[in-house]
């Protein structure tokens, strides 16, 4: 009877454990959704304060892939003023993600404990910064290389974005650009294309019900939450940059209002969000 029941016994734990393990994980993991939001704002925020700072001063802030190599060419031709400028640029965009890491305490976006309250909230201020500085400064053109040494606040602000949604063994998304976000959308798409086209071909069926096996079987190995959420930065990363660069055109430097205001609402929505939910 005992050994009878033992089986039982165990089975009942397990399913507790389960239970707790599944509980908790819910409490100290952010939703997708969440991470769906907060991503698709702050890449628009990217797109147009990345526009804005090209189209002013020639310059891209939101990413630094170009930044070592063009320091390095400037450098090698003699132009010392330039290869400094790219150089900054990138050091800055790394001060800015060390700076992110340190006001999280090291806790990554896997963690729903940890709030972007005052990451958000420093990068609005440097931005905010930045528009005025330009605003007070540009009618005095003697001044052009101090001038453009303001970009180094939009690249400390662009570091401190790119290193809030990110997972302790890599990355979950990042915002400020698209390179990574298109690879994993490619990859995405064309592994579920391999998947489907081999239903497809194998399949012994007429050329219509394999052709919707092949299609089932794509749509089942596409990942349709990551392709949408991959599908979403890309298009809010874009619709920002055409924000920022029409606004720029009609408005000037003020088009940074539209971003600094989008980062409000975000800090606000943190900062109101209760981790234990």
């Amino acid at each position: 009877m005992c050994d009878t029941m033992k089986p039982v016994r165990t089975l009942v734990h397990d399913a507790h454990i389960s239970h707790l393990v599944v509980h908790s994980t819910k409490k100290i993991v952010r939703s997708f959704q969440d991470n769906v939001q907060l991503g698709t704002l702050l890449a628009f925020v990217a797109g147009s304060v990345n526009s804005v700072a090209f189209v002013q001063f020639g310059t891209y802030v939101s990413h630094v892939s170009g930044h070592a190599t063009r320091a390095a060419i400037d450098y090698a031709q003699g132009d010392l003023t330039s290869a400094f400028l790219f150089l900054m640029e990138f050091l800055c965009f790394i001060l800015g993600a060390a700076a992110t890491a340190f006001l999280l305490k090291g806790e990554t976006a896997a963690s729903v404990r940890i709030k972007y309250t005052v990451p958000i909230f420093l990068e609005l201020g440097l931005i905010l910064l930045f528009m005025v500085g330009v605003l007070l400064h540009r009618n005095r053109p003697f001044e052009g290389h101090y001038f453009s040494h303001l970009t180094f606040l939009l690249a400390i602000a662009m570091g401190m974005q790119n290193a809030m949604l990110r997972q302790a063994s890599g990355t979950l998304i990042r915002t400020t650009h698209m390179t990574g976000v298109a690879t994993d959308f490619g990859v995405e798409v064309g592994t579920a294309l391999r998947h489907g086209g081999g239903v497809f071909w194998t399949s012994e069926r007429n050329v219509l019900m394999a052709m919707y096996e092949g299609l089932r079987a794509f749509m089942s190995r596409l990942g349709v939450s990551r392709f949408l959420f991959h599908g979403f930065i890309i298009l809010s990363f874009s619709s920002g940059a055409v924000v920022g660069t029409l606004g720029f055109l009609m408005a000037e430097s003020y088009v940074l209002l539209i971003p600094i205001c989008t980062l409000l609402v975000v800090g606000i929505q943190e900062y109101r969000r209760n981790p234990q939910k």
